[in-house]
């Protein structure tokens, strides 16, 4: 047995050595790629805040192709350059494109020899800079390069918000201390209406950084004015970039600077932020408009200090109150949002309100409507997921019970064009990402029918619609369907806002195809009493009844931040025009319908 078990072995081996022989490895010739992707990252970060695409090399390694109209490299790059820079340059982005050099690039010693050149076509100011930079592990700095050419050398802070549902922002004055708009000294920031945001960031003297600031996540509007003591000054507003000052080759000596449109943005929780201020170039045509010129302007970037990812955990609510003569707690899991809420409609005609928010874990939720006797009026489950955005509407259904409405709120001024002229390809529900449009700078405007005895209202600018209005979706950013025939609580599944795009735009920028629709922006808010169908009434019976909303009022965050007869008709921002009350013979006082505006970005 004992040989049998020997032979057997042998065979097995031999098989085994056989069949290895007659498998061929493939060999692929091609030269493997150079793999930096998990490469790990040293502690200098730079942003290019010099209003130009730049050259890099570090090393003498070419992490750019270099244009032909630069001395050295030209046409060259580097597998590992490709990976840091895409597009073979080092971009001028609106949140200086930063740019992290990873360890593999750093010498024996930890340092870095740097050289930036200017790409020839993006010229304005000329420089090149030579330097050596140490990488410092345990204080980790950030470069920024300027438009003269220099670097600036900041502390960079990783730590977190303390608590997770906060973000940190802070101001770093890096301006020029004479500026050809007046545009130098302590700036304080604000919120869209001119008030200040918190004591920390008032009055950051020129060359100093403010303490950081934790807030609330969510979408913020913020201003960053010239100030002095305990006021600003709206004619000295900071322009944030791509976003230009107010500059006119044609006038005679500096413009105010005041009504300068500010992005709303999302802070992300767990994110850190700074507000940058540096001298930056802006080109504008000349007075004939037969050439350009430019000038070094302070203005600021938002830039991220500390990305936090995805946002896996939390979401917002606010609560609006649209039962008249009733005031009402809202409460999700048996906790009151918002406090005791009076009806809507008792606030000021043609002026804004701001719910407050409060963040939420995502997941399921139920929420409640309680009267103020603390009987429950309505009750409704609903699952939040991360980013969510909602306003729960207390209303009246036409049955005459209480309901509640949860409005999705979006906070980004996009919209979906099913017919899209720049897709090429059909709607057939698998991509849409070619069809998303984006306006960062918008008059972004709901519209909700909540009165209980109004079937269906139309929406109007006047008395015409929201133009230019198209039914196919072909190249409009007002669809019908957001305005036209809202039945009673009820809300348009896709594309349920139109948008007013609002910039940038200066009549003497370099306008690179740009637009503003800030000439056409409704005046009056009108509802109509209208009928679908076959043989649809649109837009209907004026409800005269009804005063209209004022919007060259309501759409102005604080008309003080404007010089007397320089109001613009609208701010940018995100808003809900609702019809709340009863539009048809309410004997109940102040039951009567009117129009409400909600801004829900602050």
């Amino acid at each position: 047995m004992t040989k049998i078990k020997t032979i057997t072995v042998l065979l097995l081996l031999l098989s085994g050595m056989l069949l290895n022989s007659c498998v061929k490895d493939k060999v692929d010739n091609r030269i493997p790629l150079l793999d930096v992707s998990n490469k790990s990252a040293s502690a200098i970060r730079l942003f290019n805040f010099s209003g130009t695409s730049l050259d890099v090399t570090v090393n003498n390694i070419p992490l750019t192709a270099y244009s032909s109209g630069n001395t050295g490299s030209a046409g060259q790059s580097t597998q590992v350059g490709l990976s840091v820079f895409p597009t073979g340059t080092w971009p001028n982005a609106d949140n200086g494109s930063p740019f992290t050099v990873p360890n593999s690039l750093l010498d024996k010693s930890g340092k870095i020899h740097l050289l930036l050149q200017q790409r020839a076509s993006d010229v304005n100011f000329p420089f090149s800079l030579d330097t050596i930079i140490a990488n410092d592990v345990l204080h980790p700095l950030d470069y920024y390069v300027q438009a003269d050419g220099t670097i600036r050398v900041l502390n960079r802070d990783n730590v977190p918000a303390s608590n997770g549902q906060n973000f940190k922002v802070r101001i770093i004055n890096l301006g020029r201390a004479r500026d050809v708009l007046g545009l130098n000294g302590p700036v304080s920031l604000t919120y869209s209406d001119g008030s200040k945001v918190n004591d920390l960031l008032n009055n950051i003297a020129q060359g100093s950084i403010s303490p950081y600031v934790e807030m609330p996540y969510g979408a913020y509007q913020f201003k960053l004015f010239v100030s002095g003591g305990m006021s600003i000054d709206p004619t000295k507003q900071l322009a944030e970039l791509p976003q230009l000052p107010n500059q006119n080759p044609c006038a005679a000596g500096v413009l105010s600077q005041e009504g300068i449109i500010s992005r709303v943005r999302t802070f992300k929780p767990g994110g850190v932020y700074s507000i940058v201020i540096t001298p930056n170039f802006f080109e504008y045509f000349s007075c004939d408009k037969a050439s350009r010129y430019g000038s070094i302007v302070n203005s600021y970037r938002v830039i991220t200090e500390v990305d936090p990812g995805v946002n896996y955990t939390y979401a917002r609510m606010q609560a609006v109150n649209a039962l008249p003569g009733k005031q009402v707690t809202v409460q999700v899991d048996g906790q009151p949002a918002g406090g005791v809420l009076d009806y809507i409609g008792n606030t000021a005609q043609d002026m804004a309100q701001h719910p407050a928010y409060t963040i939420y874990i995502q997941g399921h939720h139920t929420v409640q409507a309680t009267d103020a006797q603390g009987t429950v009026l309505a009750t409704a489950d609903i699952n939040l997921y991360p980013y969510d955005n909602y306003t729960i509407w207390v209303y009246e259904k036409p049955d005459g019970k209480t309901d509640l409405l949860f409005e999705s709120n979006d906070m980004t001024g996009s919209l979906y064009r099913p017919n899209s002229p720049n897709s090429p390809v059909p709607d057939d529900g698998t991509d849409g990402t070619i069809r998303r449009t984006r306006d960062n700078y918008a008059v972004q405007t709901r519209f909700l029918n909540l009165s209980p005895d109004l079937p269906y209202a139309t929406f109007t600018n006047d008395q015409q619609f929201f133009l230019p209005v198209s039914n196919n979706g072909s190249d409009t950013i007002r669809y019908p369907s957001a305005y036209i025939a809202q039945a009673t609580g009820r809300m348009p599944e896709r594309n349920p806002a139109i948008i007013y795009s609002l910039g940038p735009y200066q009549e003497f920028s370099t306008l690179g195809g740009q637009h503003s629709d800030g000439g056409i922006l409704p005046r009056l808010i009108r509802v109509f009493k209208s009928e679908p169908g076959n043989l649809p009434e649109i837009p209907g019976t004026l409800l005269s009844g009804i005063a209209p909303l004022d919007a060259t009022k309501a759409y102005i965050s604080n008309a003080a931040l404007y010089t007397p007869g320089k109001l613009p008709l609208g701010e940018n921002g995100v808003y809900t025009v609702a019809l709340v009350g009863k539009t048809f013979g309410s004997s109940e006082p102040g039951a009567h319908a009117r129009l409400v505006l909600i801004k829900h970005n602050k």
